[in-house]
Formats: structure tokens, C-alpha cells, sequence
């Protein structure tokens, strides 16, 4: 039975933590923060009630039950409203509130701290931000006091001997103090950070589970019924329709681009309109240029694309033909189908947190999707989109099928048709003369196509700086011939117009490169700065991915199995997005944040770097060792009890006492450490004179024993002191007879 209130007060502390933390992260922080201060208080008040109802705890049972109608109300409204998943654990949580009313035994105890750890990791599954380590940290802290209070509370009960021995060391089982506890959970964190560092990490399991989910349903009646008259044919550009009407189409377009709705502190690229200019460089809009804008789950990165271009007027890009090509429905799953022949391999659960245009970010080709919309479109190029601009809290699901080449993503969408050769009409001849003396040495297009990628990567420098166009030349000559430097989009334009100067199909294409995973989250974080052109190229009968920009990498196939490697990846790909989003070199209170955090990372950078080190180099060491705590651990019966009394004899050896009546209960409970080598462990109701008796017919006749014995009736029965020199004295020549 549970004797100790403290006990009460860190489990309700530890509860309310862990509601505030998983709440939070399923509906948001502050709806998290207001129900772990509700849920504080009336969990201390439940246990309260129970603690004082201890020893007639059927008392609490028609509370106990109003709590449980309660939760199970709340988890239908929870349910109606919001999803099944914050549902399920409110419903959890008040359960745990409901058996805490009738909490009296430790068995109930420990449920409710398994209930909790299952609530902390479900909230650490969802969360897509850091920012979750300070509950877990916390949770761990709260975790160390409720523990350490339960285990004295246990060791009141546990105590050496009969009562008056347990009465008289009340005063030594007060326990550690704040400080030690708090050391020791944060050591306990320390241990589960280097074992989560040093761990090599599985591949994540897909459960075949699709999300879909947003604050504001996505409807358009008129797309919702042109869908029902759909087809299926994914492998040609569709064809104009008669009425097509191109002032109506790109006033549609623009409507589906407009954020204007959304305020100045929109993201905002011009790559994902209807047309822009390759001179401009800004792909922020009114947020900063590390602030994340969408996040990508997924078993690795991937370039989402957006919008498709392929008419160039040597300033600006568009579109030949800004039309829709066909509306979907969905089912009441959100699920539509877009080509029912190709398999889904990869999947990608997308979360906006930044508005943007209609135009879904995915990976080529995407298959199918699950959305919050009663139905979908796709763009000329057949790029899905919503009836409306994305909102924050979107999420959605997408199934891609996976095609590389060396590891180049490879599309199956619209074949090439003559816009995808056009090349302005006052096109520097420079420009063709440049490429085909780069890929002279090309047997065919796609090797023409990697020697241009090739030039352009080491040729030319990557800057955010924009570039003005000069009189009578246009802006890829200069970059091209002059300035040698320039941002993505210069560098995909002219890869696009280079690769269309030798007959072979290109367009360009705008998304986000994610390909920076968090390895906390184990989300691929989405920046303003993300915002990305590249080159794709018709060859054999399908797209091909290009990357002609130094600054961006195509994912790797391999992310590194090692989070101490995936942490450091991660640094290194913070510093350098934070130098480049700073290279204008202004003094704000952002950029000085910004500097302090680039400190910080670089110097996880480096230590990190160094484990990553010692666990590589060492592996066979970490290898041997884990073999041979795996063997001590199965041969523990064996030895575990030896060492216990080798460190008992040891302590005993050391320890200096003070007071005679706490260093007895010192000593008596190494010395009955020492004896389990050959007695079994002295019972709760075990009088001293009957143990040193055991004591005499395993270790011979000796009178230490009865002294000891004596001693401790005399300080505990009879508060007689006893010299404590006398009494180390004794303690040593007893634990000698143990040894």
C-alpha cells in the first residue's frame, strides 16, 4: 500500500506534463499547455482522495466512474471534432484519471507510469518539431522525483528487521535530495541521448496508413461534378478544347496563386505562379528565409515538385497552355486515384505550415493521394492541385512510383511536344556555340545532357545576389559569359535553353528540394530557402531530373544509419542555408539569433563529428562490449550476488560514521548483502536474533555475532548509544567472517 503523499504529487506533475506534451502536439501548443494545467490539479486532488480513502478505497468507485463517462463523452466530441487520435488520448488520460481515484496499490502505480511513457512516445511520434525535447527532458525530470519517492516509499516497507528498526530509520530514508535526483534524471537522459546517437536507426515501417487532414475542407462543387466525367490517360499532353478561352484559364490560374488573402507574412516564390522572372532571387515573400514551410515524412528526401514551365522569353518563364486537364473526385477517404496501372512506392505525408498556391508539392509521378478535398485537378503537366491556395495545417498523403536513373528521379508525365523546343527569338548565338562545345564529346542526349550539368556545376558559382540585365544582352548570356554566378533559376534556364539548342526536349521545373532530414523528428524540414529550380529532359521516352545548381544535391539513396551521422548532416546543412540566407550581411535582431544558433550548431557540428568518429573506428571495441554485457547479463545469477557483497565490504570498508544509530543502519544493510552469499535474504518480520543465528550455523560459533545482535537491540529497543567506534570496530570483524 502506498504510505508516501509525495508520491501523489510527482505522479500527477509527471501526468500533467505528459498531457500538455502530447496534446499539444496533436491539436496545438496552446491547447496542450491549458489541459496540463487542468489536468495538474485535478489529478493531485483524485490521488489526494485516494491516498486518504487508502485503506477503503471502494469509497472512491462512483468517482472513479463519473471520470470514466466523462472520458468517454469527451472522446466522442474529440472524435467529431477534431480526429481519432487526439480522441483516443484524451480518453487515455482521463482512464488514468479514473484508476488514480482508486490508486492504492503499486500495481496501479506502475500502470499509470507505463500509460504515461506510452503517451510521451505517442506525442513524439507526431511531433514535428524539436521543440519536444523539453517536454521529454521535463517528463524524465518528474519521472526521476516519482520513482525515487515510490522506491523509498517501497524501502519503508522493505525495511531491515522488525518494526522498531523500520521506526527508528525513518530519518535515513528521507532520500536524496532535489540536486542528486535531478542529476540523476538528467544522467538518465544523458544515457538515452548517446545510446539514441550511437544506435544505428531501422528504416521506418509503413503501416499502409494514408493522413489527410486540414482546418478548412477544400470543396468546389463545380470540380466536384466535372470529375465524375473523367479519364484516365496520363501519357499524352491533353489537347485544347474548343472553347478554350487562354484570358479565362490564366484568370483562373492566377486565382488559384493568389495569397493576397493570406497578408504580407505569406511565403511567397515566384517560381510557383503562373510566370516569373529568372532575375529575381526572392523565394521568401514575408517570412524569413530559414523559417520552415511545409514538412516532408518520408524514408527519404526528394525533390516536390510544383509547377512545370516551358516557354522562355528570355526574361521570364510560363506556360504554353494554362489550362486544367482534368478534375478527380474523391471518395469519402480523401483517396484519388491518378493512374491506376503504376504502383505507389513511395510515399510522402506533406504538412504545410506556410500558405501557398493550389499546386501540391510531390514527388514525380505521384499515383495516387489522400487530401482533404471533395475533389482535385491536374495542371497541363499533370501536377495535382486543390480548388483553393494551401493552408497551414494542411496534410496529405502521396503515393509516388519510384523510377531513377544513377539515382535521378524519372517521370512518365505528358510526352515533349514542340514547346518543350522553343527558344527565344533574340537568343544569343553564344549560347548554342557554348553548348555544343561542352558536349562534343556526348554519344547521345542523356551523356550531352551530363557533360551540361556537369559544366554548370563546376563552372559557375551559386549566388542569391541578383543580377541585372545589361543593354542589348539578356540575363543567361550575362550570366553565362559574364558574371558566372547567379541562383538556381539562372542555372536551370540555362541548362533548359542549352539542352533545346540541341534538339533534345526540356522544361523547367519548380518545387523544394527536401532533402535535409531532422533527426530528432525524423521529418525532412521544408525552409523558405528550399524553394528550388531544376532542368528536366525528355530522353528514351520519359522526364529525366537534372541538377545543374553546385549549391543543391540531388538525395542520396543512403540518409546514413546513424543518428550521430544524420545530426551532423543536418548541422552542416543549417550553416550552410543560414550563410547563404545571410549573405546580404544586414544587422537584425534575426541575424544575430541566427549567428548565435550557427555557434551552437557548429559546435554539435564538431562533436558530433567526433563521435561519429569513435563509433565508426571503434565498432569492433563497441561490438565486444556489447557481446560481453550480453553474456553477464545471462550469467548474472551466477556472479551478481558475489559482486554485491564485494561492493558491500567495500562500502563497509570506507564508510566513517557519525551517529551510532544511523551508521547501524548502514552497516546492517551491507552486512545483509555480504550474507546472501549463503543465507536467502532476511524476511520483513525476521528478528535480528534469529538471523544472527542463521548467521552462526552457516559461518561457524562466533561471538562477534551475538555482539552484533546485542548492539542492535540496544540502540533500537532499549536507546541505549553505543560508541560508534565500537560499533566500526564490530562491523569489521563481522563483515571479515562474511567475506
Amino acid at each position: 500500500m502506498i504510505r508516501r503523499p509525495a508520491v501523489f504529487f510527482w505522479l500527477s506533475l509527471q501526468l500533467a506534463i505528459t498531457a500538455a506534451g502530447v496534446l499539444g502536439t496533436m491539436l496545438s501548443p496552446a491547447l496542450g499547455v491549458l489541459a496540463g494545467l487542468i489536468f495538474l490539479p485535478a489529478n493531485f486532488m483524485v490521488l489526494r482522495k485516494a491516498w486518504q480513502a487508502r485503506e477503503q478505497i471502494e469509497r472512491n468507485k462512483p468517482l472513479a466512474d463519473a471520470i470514466a463517462v466523462a472520458g468517454l463523452a469527451l472522446f466522442l466530441v474529440l472524435l467529431l471534432s477534431a480526429s481519432l487520435m487526439p480522441a483516443l488520448v484524451a480518453l487515455l488520460l482521463l482512464a488514468t484519471l479514473a484508476m488514480n481515484a482508486q490508486l492504492n496499490r503499486w500495481r496501479k502505480f506502475y500502470v499509470a507510469q507505463l500509460i504515461s511513457f506510452v503517451l510521451l512516445l505517442a506525442g513524439a511520434g507526431d511531433a514535428t518539431s524539436g521543440h519536444y525535447l523539453w517536454v521529454m527532458a521535463l517528463y524524465c525530470l518528474a519521472a526521476a522525483f516519482s520513482l525515487s519517492e515510490a522506491w523509498l516509499d517501497q524501502g519503508d516497507i522493505r525495511s531491515v528487521g522488525d518494526r522498531g528498526e523500520r521506526g527508528e530509520s525513518r530519518a535515513a530514508r528521507q532520500g536524496p535530495g532535489a540536486g542528486a535526483r535531478a542529476v540523476a534524471g538528467l544522467l538518465t537522459m544523458l544515457v538515452a541521448f548517446m545510446i539514441y546517437v550511437l544506435m544505428p536507426r531501422p528504416d521506418a515501417l509503413n503501416w499502409g496508413g494514408q493522413e489527410s487532414s486540414a482546418g478548412d475542407f477544400y470543396h468546389n462543387e463545380q470540380w466536384q461534378q466535372q470529375g465524375r466525367d473523367r479519364h484516365d490517360n496520363l501519357q499524352q499532353k491533353p489537347q485544347q478544347e474548343a472553347d478554350f478561352n487562354p484570358q479565362r484559364a490564366q484568370q483562373k490560374f492566377q486565382e488559384l496563386t493568389n495569397l493576397n488573402s493570406s497578408g504580407d507574412g505569406a511565403y511567397r516564390y515566384d517560381g510557383f505562379g503562373d510566370q516569373f522572372d529568372i532575375r529575381s532571387s526572392d523565394r521568401s515573400g514575408g517570412v524569413d528565409l530559414n523559417a520552415i514551410v511545409a514538412r516532408l515524412q518520408a524514408e527519404q528526401g526528394a525533390y516536390l515538385k510544383i509547377r512545370t514551365f516551358d516557354t522562355f522569353d528570355g526574361v521570364s518563364w510560363s506556360v504554353s497552355n494554362a489550362d486544367i486537364a482534368r478534375k478527380l473526385t474523391t471518395d469519402r477517404r480523401g483517396h484519388a486515384s491518378l493512374n491506376s496501372s503504376r504502383d505507389g512506392a513511395f510515399q510522402q505525408v506533406i504538412t504545410i505550415e506556410q500558405p501557398m498556391p493550389a499546386w501540391l508539392p510531390a514527388a514525380a509521378d505521384p499515383v495516387a493521394l489522400w487530401v482533404p478535398a471533395s475533389a482535385i485537378a491536374l495542371d497541363m503537366f499533370a501536377q495535382p492541385l486543390l480548388p483553393g491556395p494551401l493552408l497551414p495545417g494542411t496534410r496529405y498523403t502521396v503515393q509516388s512510383a519510384r523510377e531513377l536513373q544513377d539515382n535521378r528521379p524519372l517521370s512518365r508525365a505528358p510526352a515533349a511536344d514542340a514547346a518543350d523546343l522553343q527558344i527565344p527569338d533574340d537568343q544569343d548565338p553564344r549560347i548554342k556555340n557554348l553548348a555544343m562545345q561542352v558536349t562534343k564529346t556526348g554519344q547521345n542526349p542523356y551523356q550531352k545532357a551530363q557533360l551540361l550539368e556537369q559544366h554548370l556545376r563546376t563552372q559557375y558559382a551559386y549566388s542569391f545576389a541578383s543580377i541585372t540585365e545589361s543593354q542589348g544582352q539578356t540575363p543567361l548570356a550575362k550570366f553565362l559569359f559574364e558574371d558566372k554566378q547567379g541562383h538556381c533559376e539562372y542555372f536551370a534556364s540555362a541548362m533548359t535553353i542549352m539542352l533545346r539548342t540541341l534538339n533534345i526536349p526540356a522544361r523547367l521545373v519548380t518545387g523544394f528540394s527536401a532533402t535535409t532530414r531532422n533527426p530528432l523528428t525524423g521529418y525532412f524540414d521544408i525552409r523558405a530557402i528550399d524553394g528550388h529550380a531544376w532542368t528536366e529532359a525528355w530522353i528514351d521516352g520519359r522526364w529525366v531530373t537534372f541538377e545543374p545548381t553546385a549549391y543543391y544535391d540531388l538525395p542520396p539513396p543512403d540518409q546514413g544509419r546513424f543518428t550521430a551521422e544524420q545530426i551532423s548532416r543536418y548541422a552542416q546543412d543549417f550553416i550552410k542555408r543560414n550563410q547563404q540566407g545571410n549573405a546580404d550581411g544586414e544587422w537584425t535582431l534575426t541575424g544575430l539569433i541566427s549567428a548565435l544558433w550557427l555557434q551552437i550548431y557548429t559546435a554539435v557540428v564538431l562533436v558530433l563529428a567526433g563521435l561519429q568518429w569513435l563509433m565508426i573506428t571503434l565498432l569492433p571495441l563497441w561490438v565486444t562490449a556489447l557481446v560481453v554485457v550480453a553474456i553477464a547479463w545471462l550469467t548474472r545469477p551466477y556472479w551478481q550476488v558475489h559482486a554485491r557483497a564485494w561492493l558491500s565490504n567495500r562500502r563497509i570498508q570506507r564508510y566513517q560514521p557519525l551517529h551510532s544509530r544511523l551508521a547501524l543502519d548502514f552497516y546492517l544493510h551491507h552486512l545483509q548483502r555480504m550474507a546472501e552469499q549463503r543465507l536467502p535474504p532476511r524476511q520483513l518480520d525476521e528478528l535480528i536474533e534469529h538471523w544472527t543465528a542463521a548467521l552462526q550455523q552457516q559461518y561457524g560459533d562466533h561471538a562477534e555475532f551475538q555482539q552484533l545482535a546485542a548492539a542492535v537491540n540496544r540502540l533500537v529497543y532499549q536507546n541505549d548509544e553505543v560508541d560508534v567506534r565500537e560499533l566500526q570496530q564490530l562491523v569489521l570483524q563481522v563483515s571479515a567472517l562474511l567475506r
